[in-house]
């Protein structure tokens, strides 16, 4: 902490908020946003969905987890500080497996939902290829999506903001959905059975996301150069931000919309 050494009308010296700081007082106040305080995050964790309303979820949220590779790659091409580049890399590289298809997050995420669907029943089908054809995408889905593409495109200082707030809502976001997970945890006879198909929720909610929130903040600090790029970083944030509060208020309604039918 820098240290303002000159005093006004007598008054002692106080810290001065360097850049550095201002960032990370940034990527703190993700948790008081309305992408991690909404419609869905208190439907899905309040009470059971049914098959249907669980796969509405599904199609979108399984379409958000494809395309981020996609869009973080977007990111490392658009980036030419090499610490930044780095930090990106690690992400995407823990996003792919560590290299082993079997542990790539959208697999982990599709073993989940597939071993859920055969709990509900024989003809419950939650399969990816079954919903992905039998359901659309919703246009908030879609401009989530091609908003991280344009947003992880433009200047660092930007596309570094909207990095950080998407992984600084992460942590939270895969532990709420692992707790609507639990709620399904009778389904399963041996209990251990159930944890080894929760291995997406766990790949996320220890060591991972904690890393990623690292790396973003490192990332996002070689950006943070002077009170403009300050400015680029936060609507770079705060725009990714507003992109998933309305892509899960969107997931909620269509899932209340379904469970009438």
């Amino acid at each position: 902490m820098i240290l303002d050494r000159t005093s006004v009308r007598g008054e002692s010296a106080r810290p001065v908020q360097t850049f550095a700081d201002r960032v990370e007082a940034l990527a703190h106040s993700a948790f008081s946003s309305n992408a991690l305080n909404n419609d869905f995050y208190a439907m899905w964790t309040s009470k059971p969905m049914t098959p249907r309303q669980i796969a509405v979820f599904a199609r979108n949220y399984g379409e958000f987890n494809r395309a981020f590779p996609e869009v973080l790659a977007v990111m490392i091409s658009s980036t030419r500080n090499v610490t930044a580049q780095a930090e990106y890399a690690k992400t995407l590289y823990s996003e792919l497996g560590y290299g082993n298809p079997e542990k790539v997050h959208s697999v982990l995420f599709d073993a989940w939902l597939s071993e859920l669907g055969h709990k509900f029943g024989r003809d419950v089908r939650l399969d990816w290829m079954s919903i992905s054809n039998e359901l659309d995408v919703l246009p908030e889905t879609l401009a989530l999506i091609d908003g991280e593409k344009h947003l992880y495109g433009l200047d660092n200082a930007t596309a570094a903001g909207a990095q950080l707030a998407l992984e600084w809502q992460a942590y939270t976001m895969l532990r709420k959905l692992y707790d609507g997970a639990l709620i399904y945890k009778h389904l399963w006879d041996d209990e251990d059975a159930f944890h080894e198909a929760c291995e997406y929720f766990y790949a996320h909610i220890g060591a991972t996301e904690k890393e990623h929130k690292a790396e973003s903040l490192s990332a996002a600090r070689q950006f943070a150069s002077d009170a403009s790029a300050l400015e680029r970083m936060t609507h770079g944030f705060n725009t990714h931000l507003r992109l998933f509060e309305e892509f899960w208020n969107a997931v909620a309604r269509e899932m209340a919309a379904v469970s009438s039918h």
